[in-house]
């Protein structure tokens, strides 16, 4: 049973789950109904904390394999012009969700704590330099060769323990490494069915001792089940996230902090409760 602390917050197996909200700053992303303009960044993120995120998730690029690539230049500009909004004006732990070294290496002088890199630090050779030498927190999602490209759970482990290795090789202080199992369609051999073994069998990752992000907000393989698009995906969203939680998700990275947080925290009565029984 692990215990750590990350960025001041207390997380383990007897840890209530902490809200991450997420700020959408990508016109591109699959889900329009989260695009935050520039001038509301300051009241959304507010707004967010006011329901409940401890985290916040600050991404200016769309990474959905079906959103059209945009450039580094205005990734850059559209991200530190939202920190330079947040800097001492929210108290919240603050990720940057980005896959290039240099927005990272911005970022953080900016104030921010965590960087997420949906990559598993293989798109930026440099990348994990930067988080090193600024003993900064890294998010790792399950990457092989392609991000989020491992189908089904061994393929997770697998993509997982390599990517660890690669970090802490590299100077990443293990005790700020939060995992992600990569939850989605990022390639287009991942079908739902792969998403739903991940999350059935979400509890074998507790073989790392790292804290789990559950990353599951509005995703494309409850379609299969729904037959909504992102924008009526919330309830599927909450049911899935409270099977993760249950199963040892603690990081809930979300677009619906209020409702995720009453999902995951029954989650986690519900599974403090069963542990206790005789």
């Amino acid at each position: 049973m692990y215990e750590t602390e990350i960025c001041g917050l207390k997380i383990g197996e007897r840890f209530p789950p902490h809200i991450m909200g997420i700020l959408n700053l990508s016109p591109e992303s699959f889900f329009g109904g989260s695009v935050i303009k520039p001038e509301n960044i300051l009241e959304a993120a507010r707004k967010m904390i006011d329901e409940g995120a401890a985290m916040l998730d600050i991404g200016a690029r769309s990474t959905s394999p079906a959103a059209p690539d945009i450039p580094v230049s205005l990734e850059r500009e559209r991200l530190f012009s939202a920190l330079d909004i947040l800097d001492g004006n929210v108290d919240a732990v603050i990720s940057v969700d980005t896959m290039y070294s240099e927005i990272a290496e911005g970022a953080l002088r900016r104030g921010a704590h965590i960087i997420n890199d949906q990559s598993g630090l293989t798109n930026d050779p440099a990348m994990a330099g930067v988080i090193a030498d600024n003993d900064a927190a890294v998010v790792l999602m399950a990457t092989e060769k392609i991000r989020g490209d491992p189908l089904g759970m061994d393929d997770v482990i697998s993509a997982l323990s390599g990517n660890i290795d690669c970090a802490v090789g590299r100077g990443i202080d293990p005790g700020k490494i939060i995992l992600d199992p990569a939850v989605g369609r990022w390639i287009p051999e991942k079908t739902p069915a792969y998403d739903f073994e991940v999350l059935d069998r979400f509890e074998e990752l507790s073989i790392f001792n790292m804290p789990l992000m559950v990353a599951v907000s509005r995703k494309s393989f409850m379609e299969s089940v729904t037959g909504k698009p992102a924008s009526g995906r919330l309830s599927a969203t909450l049911a899935a996230t409270a099977v993760a939680v249950y199963k040892g998700g603690r990081i809930i990275r979300t677009h619906d902090p209020a409702e995720t947080l009453d999902a995951a925290e029954t989650a986690f009565a519900l599974r403090s409760f069963s542990r206790k029984m005789p």
